[in-house]
């Protein structure tokens, strides 16, 4: 009768880890589409009630022992959207609530009204800022952008100047940030005095552009002056004389050889001339070093081949970019690519000893081990792909093979108890 009875015990146990191994089953299912998401498993054991005799041991059933996660990488989707990111390979994006931390594999994340990169649930995103991805992980915000290259430094020219033009002189006019002296000296008569002009956009230390017009002037053969003019009203004090041109620096003085070479070019790494432009606005005196190279002389209509200039100015965040190390990039309005910082990534000795705790988040236990952190493509991080999402990892057909396994499972333990029941019936009517 022990055993019977024992049975009894085996069928209860049968029917209880079937059950939550069939819900393991439908939990998988339910979340086959959800971003990131790792299936389970569930793990039985068999179970063995105590006091039996050694060689007569009968078992009393099953019962589920863990259920463990499958930590398979997924299926990566594209969607096309900068801050939808996977990993390709192993670690967790991590997310923060306050002080505490949760990790992740699913990157599907945006930004919020302040700016911050944020999951779904509103968590922020951590990384490292700036340029340098060290010290301690904490929350990205694209609005922190810092922008280089804002003031023009650097200009650089280069073109060919007509040999038979006809000499001329210089007009005179009053220097950047000089008082009028009765000067009266117009663009236009700059223009009819000069073999030609162009026009280059420079910025000040505040970002604000301004335009420095260039004039040629052939004052002998193969030689001509170049000279750069601003408008008044953005170097003169007081009450400026609007629109009229001051000068800027000295004029240069380019000589050529017979071939149409230009014979006085500067040395590698300098420049024909560094001018002081004492701007107005707040933005102070910019030095801008001019180039003039390469330049000829040939009998041609004189044009411009190239100009370069270092300044950009002040741009807005027009869109985000995201690297395969992690690095996040703002691409600005102005042409500038300015880096906001890194996503941080972490790792576990023992993924598998995470526990979940919903909303596609996993937590540290002592199972796990403590985090690794870093950042993609060091190390045993993987790849972030920006603009696809992991899919998850739930087989629907496997699922599906399970679950007709374990229904079996859960009534033939329920029969057990029937037929079991039937036994005791019989002894019964012994009596």
């Amino acid at each position: 009768m022990p055993s019977i009875i024992n049975g009894l015990f085996a069928g209860r146990s049968g029917i209880s880890s079937h059950g939550t191994a069939i819900a393991v089953v439908g939990d998988n299912i339910a979340n086959s589409s959800t971003i990131g998401f790792k299936s389970s498993r569930a793990e039985f054991q068999d179970l063995i009630a105590g006091g039996q005799t050694s060689g007569q041991v009968v078992g009393s059933g099953s019962s589920i022992s863990s259920t463990s996660m499958n930590f398979e990488q997924g299926t990566l989707e594209y969607t096309g959207k900068p801050l939808d990111l996977a990993i390709d390979g192993k670690g967790f994006f991590v997310v923060a609530d306050g002080e505490q931390r949760f990790y992740t594999r699913a990157g599907n994340f945006k930004t919020d009204a302040s700016g911050y990169i944020v999951n779904q649930n509103g968590l922020a995103v951590l990384g490292y800022s700036g340029t340098i991805a060290t010290g301690d992980l904490e929350p990205l915000n694209v609005n922190t952008v810092s922008q280089s290259s804002v003031a023009t430094t650097e200009v650089s020219i280069s073109g060919n100047l007509d040999a038979s033009a006809t000499t001329s002189t210089i007009p005179a006019t009053t220097a950047a940030g000089a008082a009028p002296a009765g000067v009266t000296t117009t663009y236009a008569d700059l223009s009819a005095a000069s073999e030609f002009s162009t026009v280059v956009n420079v910025f000040d230390s505040l970002g604000a552009k301004h335009t420095v017009t260039f004039f040629f002037f052939k004052t002998a053969t193969n030689t001509y002056q170049a000279r750069g003019y601003v408008n008044s009203e953005e170097v003169d004090a007081g009450t400026p004389q609007t629109g009229m041109p001051r000068h800027i620096g000295a004029a240069i003085t380019m000589t050529f050889a017979s071939d149409g070479s230009r014979s006085n070019t500067p040395a590698a790494g300098s420049a024909d001339q560094t001018a002081s432009i004492p701007w107005l606005g707040g933005a102070g005196t910019s030095s801008v070093d001019i180039l003039f190279a390469p330049f000829t002389q040939y009998s041609a209509a004189s044009n411009v081949l190239s100009i370069s200039q270092d300044g950009q100015g002040i741009g807005a965040v027009s869109s985000l970019e995201i690297a395969k190390d992690g690095r996040v990039y703002a691409l600005l309005t102005n042409g500038q690519r300015a880096t906001i910082g890194t996503i941080g990534m972490v790792n576990f000795s023992n993924p598998e000893g995470l526990a979940r705790v919903g909303g596609n988040l996993f937590q540290q236990t002592n199972g796990s081990g403590e985090p690794l952190v870093g950042k993609a493509q060091t190390g045993t991080f993987g790849d972030v792909l920006s603009g696809s999402i992991e899919l998850s990892t739930v087989d629907i057909a496997n699922e599906f093979v399970k679950l007709i396994t374990l229904q079996r499972g859960f009534q033939a333990s329920s029969r057990t108890i029937t037929t079991i029941n039937q036994l005791l019936n019989e002894v019964i009517q012994l009596a």
